[in-house]
């Protein structure tokens, strides 16, 4: 391995700096920035991180309560991940980045790392002679980088204008133009990082944008990228003056962020497990993934809506994001979409995962239901046709304090996410309600001040 980072730097004498990343529960890249020579040190296992930073609250703090700060706060070592080495072309300095993924002394891999979540699940797969393909959707907003007096965001300035963006333009390729310098480095960086970025929308909200990576048969490696070019979209955006934002509903009378997966099987021969009848009905390990989605989406919820934002999205009748547990054929109002597609494409849309969620939790998330589908050989429901949130109760439009005591009690994210990672989940996120809760906003003061 060793040979890896001499080659490297090598190749890239220019180097000035190297970012060590990894993954936090929130989706929040963390590390350090260290000089090129500790690439060579990091792959010799010399490269360290405490434990408990796996497990930090939204505002980087360490909740009460881990177990992992008064127990001696111990070290992981961190392993670099080869596939994302790679040059950062949006850095004033010449910088390369370097995901890692952690374990302890003997070579354990540590229990909050969420690649480790993923590679656990994935093992299960593995087992059984099956290989998701797996690729997401990502939406986000550019906005100015300049906020509004009260702190809220607002649209980017139309280019050669004073005025700001304000109608929906659904698929505008006029916009698309607007921000043609923006679009193209991000295509240069996902090119220069490996990132398989396939195509870019314009999205159903004003400044609100989509961009899909193409599928593959390595989930981890598509949540590596996913995280990357999360990563990726915001640096690009402040090349041009602007932020990029991921967080699920920052506008309220506008579209929220999703992360749609879209997601198949193979078996070891590469042939795609999901089939269909000829009515466009679910066959076989299709139909029992689907089941195995709709039975358990619930106690995954708080990792696919993970933040109090998130829950503002998950509207009952209110947009195209589900609060039902449905499915059906090309059909945007189901938590699950089977797109028309080929045989060999056959696939689902699972579409409840906010953009704000961490892709390791969601992709971790998704896979242990359907599993748990086919492990169980769970029965589908029948297909809802039509508008699916006037069809069946909002099983998933709850609050987000609800979805945190369903995954923390649950005996399906112990099995499979392990127990300390679970219980440490629901500390940082009963640590973040207590303050959300407890904190008194600008609306309220603005409601009450002075007339009560």
């Amino acid at each position: 391995m060793k040979n890896i980072a001499k080659k490297f730097l090598d190749l890239h004498p220019e180097l000035e700096k190297i970012e060590f990343i990894y993954v936090d529960f929130n989706g929040i890249p963390r590390g350090k920035n260290a000089s090129p020579k500790t690439l060579i040190k990091a792959f010799d296992g010399g490269l360290r991180m405490p434990i408990s930073s796996f497990v930090l609250d939204i505002w980087g703090d360490n909740p009460k309560g881990t177990g992992l700060i008064m127990t001696g706060d111990g070290d992981a070592i961190c392993r670099p991940v080869a596939s994302s080495l790679a040059v950062t072309p949006w850095n004033s300095r010449n910088t390369a980045q370097c995901l890692v993924s952690t374990e302890d002394g003997d070579g354990k891999p540590i229990f909050a790392d969420p690649r480790h979540i993923l590679s656990k699940v994935l093992d299960r797969f593995t087992k059984l002679g099956l290989k998701p393909v797996i690729a997401p959707e990502m939406e986000f907003y550019l906005i100015d980088n300049k906020l509004q007096a009260n702190g809220h965001p607002q649209t980017p300035l139309i280019p050669g204008s004073h005025r700001r963006y304000q109608d929906v333009q659904l698929l505008n390729l006029s916009e698309m133009d607007d921000f043609e310098g923006f679009f193209t480095l991000v295509e240069k960086s996902a090119h220069s990082l490996g990132i398989p970025a396939e195509t870019a929308i314009k999205e159903c909200a004003p400044g609100q944008f989509e961009i899909n990576l193409l599928h593959h048969d390595d989930a981890l490696l598509m949540a590596d990228q996913t995280f990357l070019l999360k990563r990726l979209i915001k640096n690009c955006a402040r090349q041009f003056n602007m932020n990029a934002t991921f967080m699920a509903k920052p506008f309220s009378d506008e579209a929220g962020n999703g992360m749609h997966v879209h997601l198949s099987v193979v078996d070891k021969d590469g042939n795609n497990v999901f089939t269909m009848d000829k009515n466009k009905q679910p066959q076989g390990l299709f139909s029992q993934s689907i089941a195995g989605l709709l039975k358990t989406t619930p106690d995954f919820l708080s990792f696919y809506a993970p933040h109090s934002n998130s829950y503002r999205r998950l509207v009952h009748n209110a947009d195209h994001a589900p609060t039902t547990l449905s499915w059906g054929n090309e059909n945007r109002t189901a938590l699950i979409r089977l797109p028309e597609a080929s045989a060999e494409a056959t696939r689902l849309e699972f579409r409840v995962a906010s953009a704000d969620s961490n892709p390791y939790l969601v992709f971790a998330s998704v896979l242990a239901s359907v599993y748990a589908g086919i492990q169980g050989k769970l029965p589908l429901d029948k297909e809802t046709i039509g508008n699916a949130h006037a069809q069946h109760p909002p099983s998933l439009g709850v609050t987000w304090r609800e979805a945190v005591e369903k995954t923390s009690v649950s005996s399906l994210v112990k099995d499979f996410f392990g127990e300390q990672f679970q219980q440490c989940y629901k500390c940082v996120k009963e640590s973040e309600i207590k303050r959300f809760e407890s904190t008194i906003t600008d609306f309220e003061y603005h409601s009450y001040l002075r007339c009560l």
